[in-house]
Parts: structure tokens; sequence; C-alpha cells
């Protein structure tokens, strides 16, 4: 029984590591999003994630599909429509920066070590002879250093796995990566589509830390941060009861905010994992501050450098 227990353990905190740097890599948070402009559309969006459009049609769409099984409700579906200038492409901003380029990708989202591989799975219905690319590009000060890539013209109809090698060309410890998902890796046609979920670094998600229906019933929590002491970088969950707005956020020791971590809807019945670098704060104790429904959990930190 204790070995069970143990590689259950291992297996959580397997997915925990993984999973704690990609925002939204299980596609479980969306919201309504305005392009802007005199005639604005609004479109369901990831969190954290973007697309291309053309004000009326959007690359990304929500699948009521998850995989692995028990993982989540969503997946995230990618799909051209060229004849509307809609290419199918997904990166992992939460609005697309002005000097984005093809020869110019910055930086999307944090990141504090040096990931192996870039894992996911997915799904790939190409049309006329298209190739999908799923690739992650790592940064340090800027600079990439790091890249993992995969392009495949074949036919993927049922969910499958994918690892993808890091290949590094410095020996520095990346501060920063960012996503590209499309659906074409040179010329692309209408209706290729691609699915794709559960995205991670190292290690393929296998299982998801989930609550029973009856702790859920009134389950609230922001947990211990671990590890604590830390140095730089910690992991952070929390819990809530019910579909909603959360605010994590982290104050140094006289009240001022340095950080806020997740400002978004988050979804009842997972545990939401965030990732708090502290690369650029002196040590010292710091505090971690949940507010939901209009209640607030505060956990103390110790960052030690």
């Amino acid at each position: 029984m204790k070995k069970v227990t143990m590689i259950l353990l291992v297996l959580i905190a397997m997915s925990m590591n993984a999973n704690g740097q990609i925002p939204n890599s299980g596609f479980e948070l969306w919201g309504n999003y305005s392009s802007g402009g005199s005639n604005p559309y609004v479109f369901l969006k990831p969190s954290h994630w973007s697309g291309s459009d053309d004000y009326s049609l959007f690359s990304i769409e929500r699948i009521l599909e998850s995989y692995p099984v028990g993982t989540g409700q969503y997946s995230m579906m990618i799909t051209s429509d060229i004849s509307h200038l809609v290419n199918g492409v997904a990166l992992s901003y939460d609005t697309l920066p002005q000097t984005l380029s093809p020869t110019n990708i910055p930086p999307a989202f944090p990141v504090s070590f040096r990931p192996k591989s870039f894992c996911l799975y997915y799904k790939y219905l190409p049309v006329s002879g298209d190739s999908m690319d799923a690739a992650c590009y790592f940064y340090k000060d800027g600079n990439k250093i790091g890249t993992a890539a995969y392009i495949s013209a074949q036919r993927v109809s049922n969910w499958s796995s994918l690892i993808i090698p890091v290949t590094f060309s410095t020996s520095d410890i990346p501060d920063s990566a960012t996503i590209i998902l499309t659906t074409f890796a040179h010329a692309q046609h209408d209706s290729s589509t691609l699915y794709v979920d559960n995205l991670s670094f190292d290690s393929l998600i296998l299982t998801s830390v989930r609550l029973s229906s009856g702790e859920l019933a009134s389950k609230y929590d922001l947990t211990q941060n671990y590890p604590n002491p830390f140095n730089p970088s910690t992991l952070i969950q929390f819990t809530v009861p019910a579909n909603g707005r959360a605010v994590l956020k982290v104050f140094n020791v006289i009240g001022q905010e340095v950080a806020t971590l997740f400002n978004d809807q988050a979804a009842a019945r997972v545990v939401h994992q965030v990732q708090f670098n502290a690369t650029n704060l002196a040590s010292g104790i710091y505090f971690s501050q949940l507010e939901f429904g209009g209640k607030i959990q505060v956990k103390k930190m110790l960052l030690l450098k």
C-alpha cells in the first residue's frame, strides 16, 4: 500500500513540476475577448493564448474534450481559413505583441530552468499535404538560446503523445519561453486542423490533482508554497469552490504588491498551479494572497538567496 501511494505521489509531483510554468497548459481557462476598434468583434479565447483573426473569425476554438481523460474539460482546436485571412496558429501570448513577425518572436512567459523536452498531446487532420508545426523557444535576456521543434505531415486521427527534445546553444538557464502551434509549416490550406491539450516540460501529464465532489462543496484553499524557503522560484497552488474570477498576488513585508500571478477566470474542480519567480527580488518574507468571492487567504513565504 505504501509503495502504491508513493508511486501516485511521484506521478502527481511530476505533473506539477512539468506543468507549472506553462500558462493555461491544459486549456481549461477561457474568456471573452474583444478585437477592439470601432466595430469590435468578441470571441472566446483561452487565457494566456492568442491566434490569428480577421475580426470575424478566430483560429482557436474550445473543444469539450480533454486528453488524457480526467485531466480537465477542454482542449484547444486550431484551424485555418485562408479565404477569410485566418492563419491556423496559436501562440502563448495573452495579446499579440506589436513586434511579432516570423523573424522576431519575443518571449511570452517566464521559465527558470533548462527543460530537456517539450511535451503535449495532439491530433492532426491535414488538408492537401499541409504539415503541422509545434515549437517552443527559450530565451535569456531576450536572446533565443534554445529550441524544441517538430514538423510533420502525418495524419493523426486519435489523441497521441508527443515528446520533443530541447536543444540549447548556450549553458545559460533560460528566463522565458514562447510556444507556437500551427496547422502548417510552409504553405497552408483551408480547414487543416490541429488539436492540442496538456502541454508540459520534461514529462507527459499523466494525471491531474483533483478533489472529490464532497470536498469541492466548500473547498476554498490557498496552499503553502513549495519549496519554502525558496530560491528563486516556488510553486503556489489554490482551489476554488466554483467557477469565477480569482486573483493571486504577492506582497512584501511592508504591504507593497510585487507580483500578480493570476487574475483570471478560475475553474472549479481543479488545483490551479502557478510558478512564482523572485529572481529580481531581495531575500526576505513575502506573502501570497488569494482573493475569490469576496474572501481572502494569505500564506507567508520565505525567499533565501
